[in-house]
């Protein structure tokens, strides 16, 4: 009889251990959305690239004929462009997602940048300042880009 109880015994903890073990489909299953994200805007290492059937808005008025050529190629942490107006656009820089809003960028250089991903369109929204000492109505405003994966 206690040879019985001891087996029932064990086998009770045997179950009880495995089943702690088990993945219960909870938090840990779940995607972390800001990963998500940075995958997105990464785009498998590809530039977004400012294209004819895309465009670059400055306070509301086209200057795509100003970014002919511009393109974007984001990796953890750091960005590098072509052909853009170092004022509105570094070379390179570093970025990360704002803890407040995963859809916003914060540039190395202090610039916040809304993002919008639609399938294969990035736009991004934001303010750059003008050189300082230079003739920063020329540059400075409100950008938006709509950029393609290529």
């Amino acid at each position: 009889m206690k040879t019985l109880r001891n087996i029932i015994v064990a086998i009770t903890m045997i179950s009880l251990l495995a089943t702690m073990g088990c993945d219960s489909g909870g938090e840990e299953g779940q995607p972390d959305p800001a990963m998500q994200q940075v995958a997105l805007l990464v785009n498998e290492g590809k530039p977004w690239v400012a294209q004819a059937e895309s465009f670059v808005l400055k306070d509301g008025f086209d200057v795509s004929d100003q970014f002919e050529g511009f393109n974007v190629t984001f990796s953890e942490g750091t960005f590098k462009t072509e052909n853009a107006i170092s004022s509105a656009w570094p070379s390179e820089g570093n970025w990360q997602l704002s803890e407040q809003d995963l859809n916003t960028i914060l540039r190395g250089d202090g610039v916040a940048m809304k993002t919008r991903i639609i399938g294969n369109t990035l736009t991004l929204t934001f303010r750059a300042g003008g050189p300082s000492g230079g003739r920063i109505t020329s540059v400075e405003g409100e950008y938006q880009f709509e950029l393609i994966s290529q």
